[in-house]
């Protein structure tokens, strides 16, 4: 899995002073905080220096609060202990919001917006029948280009 970080799941800061940000999750773990020792510093004074920790082990992705003053929060519930992390999840610490982009299982894209998913009574559609016409048609001419009278010949004319 290593060898392609575009399978690894990804953390982008979908709200808060560093909104844009994207970090993925691999071997290890991931200290989340604004201390400049934190594996992932965050410009927001209302994180914790050590806010959180994210890691990834063979079950999935997992979040734990850190002691944080303010708290942890996945999907507007504060978690204590360990919280396994799902596609579309949204953590907040302090004031930014994170997004969770696990490719493997995907229904969102990286910044939280959801797929359309197939439809499962799928049916194939006959090809709409062509139109031909039984015989060509000559295209009209305007008026103006349509000969209204043969016009005679001048008497004095001298013939070729």
């Amino acid at each position: 899995m290593e060898e392609h970080p575009e399978f690894l799941p990804l953390l982008t800061v979908a709200g808060g002073p560093m909104r844009g940000l994207s970090f993925r999750l691999g071997r290890g773990r991931l200290v989340i905080g604004r201390a400049p020792t934190a594996d992932v510093v965050l410009t927001d004074a209302h994180l914790s220096r050590r806010h959180a920790e994210m890691w990834l082990a063979p079950e999935g992705a997992s979040v734990a609060d850190l002691g944080s003053t303010n708290g942890t929060w996945l999907n507007d519930r504060r978690i204590i202990g360990v919280e396994r992390l799902a596609d579309g999840d949204v953590i907040r610490i302090g004031r930014t919001e994170l997004r969770v982009y696990d490719p493997g299982v995907a229904l969102t894209d990286p910044v939280g917006l959801t797929f359309g998913l197939a439809r499962r009574d799928h049916r194939p559609t006959l090809p709409l029948p062509i139109a031909t016409p039984e015989r060509p048609v000559a295209p009209e001419l305007p008026a103006a280009a349509q000969p209204v009278a043969a016009v005679p010949e001048p008497a004095d004319a001298v013939p070729a």
